[in-house]
């Protein structure tokens, strides 16, 4: 549904977007994440067509176009992360003026309002909706036509928690039926709930391209038991003495490698060889906490 191959944009002596590469199969949802200045705006407005690049080559849609065909566009809908709508206007008006630019009729105002679940809303002016509200006209503007691949920019940035949630289950739906979706993000809770993938730009290029599961995996593998022991000493014995993995952390703590019930059989040893406990917890990284590492990791590199 995207294909983007070395793809190169700069603005004067400054390279925004340096060869990055990468693909969005149908129906997938694929997450955009990176630091300010990664280069993630300036890669959606060369999805969208809005800026030609320097170098590479770029299709978008089911017919593999280039963002600049307006066909391409037909088959593409798109959420900002700030949308104003003109005063005075109703939710319908504002829908309806939208549809006739793509020219399509009241029919398909009326599918994409209730698909969002603004049906009896209709009427109410669209200056006076809630900011949650607001994002699922929004949504609705972007589904009129039915493309085949949705692309939103912090579409959840400005919302409470209350609409936050609302609007990833409407994203949640989308996704279920199947739809292409391109999401960029700063919020990775939202990431790691309905992305299939996700690509971290760091500097312009990519520094990771994972599926979520594998991430998940990650995060299961780099679990850890952290144990106070009352003598730090006879622990690390103990331990080494039954193959366990492990680090000294301090001088009051050990640290040990927890995937697969590792850390349960960990306490076991301990508790056979007379060894007591103060206190232990279990630690395992969150999709931030990965996410960071990737980060610095890549600026080291740089």
């Amino acid at each position: 549904m995207i294909r983007v191959r070395d793809l190169t944009k700069r603005y004067g002596d400054v390279t925004a977007v340096d060869g990055l590469s990468f693909e969005v199969e149908p129906g997938e949802t694929f997450a955009l994440i990176g630091p300010n200045g990664a280069g993630k705006t300036t890669t959606l407005k060369v999805l969208l067509g809005l800026v030609r690049p320097d170098a590479g080559a770029v299709a978008v849609g089911p017919r593999g176009l280039p963002p600049g065909d307006p066909r391409a566009r037909r088959d593409l809908g798109y959420v900002p992360q700030r949308v104003e709508f003109p005063a005075g206007r109703t939710v319908a008006e504002v829908l309806g003026f939208f549809a006739a630019l793509r020219g399509l009729g009241d029919q398909a105002v009326s599918a994409a309002l209730a698909r969002v679940g603004l049906a009896e809303l209709a009427a109410r002016r669209a200056s006076e909706l809630s900011g949650g509200y607001t994002q699922r006209l929004s949504l609705a503007q972007a589904l009129l036509g039915d493309p085949a691949l949705l692309v939103l920019d912090e579409p959840t940035a400005s919302l409470d928690p209350e609409a936050t949630w609302e609007f990833r289950s409407l994203l949640e739906q989308l996704r279920r039926e199947g739809k292409t979706i391109l999401l960029c993000s700063h919020l990775l809770a939202e990431v790691e709930r309905i992305a299939d993938r996700v690509l971290i730009l760091v500097g312009g290029r990519r520094a990771a391209l994972e599926r979520l599961d594998d991430l998940r995996r990650r995060q299961v593998s780099a679990t850890r038991l952290l144990v106070e022991p009352k003598d730090p000493d006879e622990a690390a014995a103990a331990l080494a003495a039954r193959g366990f993995r492990f680090e000294r952390v301090g001088d009051h703590a050990v640290a040990i490698e927890g995937e697969n019930g590792r850390g349960l059989e960990a306490l076991e040893a301990l508790r056979a060889a007379g060894v007591g406990v103060r206190a232990f917890e279990q630690q395992r990284p969150t999709l931030e906490e990965i996410f960071l590492a990737v980060v610095k990791g890549e600026r080291r590199e740089g």
